[in-house]
């Protein structure tokens, strides 16, 4: 009988973790083929490769082309340099996107991201994520699972500072003119009012996973987006400019989160003399 070692363990596990993941995902074996699917024009974007659906007009065609631009552009800027090398695809009808997605319910066909242990990583939008926001956001889930890796973002990187993250760079939500504190207190009075006044607030640590996120009705959702902005908001306007790069490069390099990141509020209630949230006086 053949002797069974840890290090043919091993190296079963690594050859039946990627067939695992694709029976458990069927959505990544069809982004994998996606370039084999004649349903798709392949071009290249902003150093990134993009599949379009060839049902496409050709106007929106070119507008999503220059979407993406934009959205690298913002990448960019806001991570002093850009990593993430996701394909974009884009669906032309919400059946398409569901297949490409995962999201067999379709609710929703703007954009979603999609990592894999090996390092391939998808971004698929459907016929409403054709905007420079859209892409900006789901690129930004991208540029963090690169310099993070995928197996440390799905185990240290908690749901509400990945999507609160995203919201930086994702202009539909506040007014992206302004500077770090006055985004802050934006997103504050809007998740005040979205909690109808601290009525209905969320825990962060009930935000942690994506099921937590994403696990309840539309309001709930919207609230979930804005309590990870609003903190996160926060702590850019502590941390300054480097701070994303900065807690990425440490995580990824194996330390804790919450080392990096700082002690987490147990609720987004913060005194009144709290001057982030407030018009210095000075």
């Amino acid at each position: 009988m053949r002797r069974i070692t840890p290090f043919s363990l091993f190296v079963s596990f690594l050859i039946v973790l990627p067939v695992a993941v694709l029976w458990l995902f069927p959505a990544v074996l069809r982004c994998l083929a996606v370039g084999y699917d004649d349903d798709f024009l392949a071009v290249q974007s902003a150093g990134n490769q993009v599949y379009i659906s060839q049902q496409t007009p050709a106007r929106q065609r070119q507008r999503l082309l220059q979407n993406n631009q934009q959205a690298t552009g913002r990448i960019r800027q806001f991570w002093g340099d850009k990593t993430g090398q996701a394909t974009l695809i884009y669906c032309h009808s919400v059946e398409q996107y569901a297949l490409y997605c995962g999201n067999g319910s379709a609710e929703s066909s703007a954009g979603c991201s999609l990592g894999t242990p090996w390092g391939s990583s998808y971004i698929v939008l459907g016929p409403e994520g054709n905007s420079a926001d859209v892409i900006a956001h789901e690129r930004c889930h991208d540029e963090l699972l690169a310099r993070v890796g995928w197996w440390r973002t799905r185990r240290q990187i908690p749901q509400w500072f990945n999507e609160g993250l995203a919201l930086m760079v994702d202009y539909r939500f506040t007014d992206p003119h302004t500077d770090r504190r006055q985004r802050a207190r934006d997103f504050r009075a809007e998740w005040e009012y979205r909690a109808y006044g601290r009525q209905m607030g969320l825990s962060l640590n009930d935000l942690e996973s994506m099921r937590d996120f994403f696990g309840g009705d539309y309001h709930h959702v919207m609230l979930a987006y804005y309590t990870g902005a609003a903190e996160v908001s926060r702590w850019l306007a502590r941390v300054g400019d480097t701070g994303p790069r900065e807690l990425a490069r440490r995580v990824g390099a194996g330390e804790a989160f919450g080392s990096v990141y700082g002690p987490v509020p147990a609720t987004l209630y913060v005194p009144e003399t709290d001057s982030l949230y407030h018009h210095d006086t000075n």
